[in-house]
């Protein structure tokens, strides 16, 4: 077995609608920001420039990683991606019929990477601070829907 570089993790800065991944990337992520709905960033042409052995992660957001040509690449024991572990899918709802379903080298949860303690605490806080700041009469900076 070879000896290799420690693996890298590369994220596109602020969202920016760079090409990804870069060449010599062993795990690359993808985190566009919130506002932003890029589609296939990653595609055919970006998996194959991975190194052998690579692994994908996308926690961000579905779509951004064509999920076809992602399974093709799982798929083919030629190709350099060895894994991909997947939050966000292209169609997310009851009937669920991802490509990726069923694949033994990639690990499929069902949008739930954000669902940690302190992300449920902080939100649980967050509606309970801006409830009583309506009750309260005071709206600033709380997102009310008014049509």
């Amino acid at each position: 077995m070879s000896r290799r570089a420690p693996p890298r993790t590369v994220a596109p800065p602020g969202g920016s609608q760079t090409r990804w991944p870069r060449p010599r990337t062993d795990r690359p992520a993808t985190d566009p920001s919130a506002h932003q709905r890029p589609r296939g960033l990653i595609g055919r042409a970006e998996l194959g420039l991975m190194r052998p052995g690579a692994v994908l992660l996308n926690t961000a957001r579905g779509g951004i990683v064509d999920e076809h040509a992602l399974a093709d690449a799982l798929r083919d024991p030629a190709h350099p991606l060895a894994a991909a572990a997947v939050d966000t899918f292209e169609h997310e709802h009851a009937a669920f019929a991802s490509p990726l379903l069923g694949l033994p080298n990639a690990l499929l949860t069902p949008h739930v990477a954000g669902m940690t303690r302190t992300a449920m605490a902080t939100a649980a806080l967050r509606c309970a601070d801006h409830i009583a700041g309506l009750l309260a009469g005071r709206p600033e900076g709380v997102p009310v829907v008014t049509a």
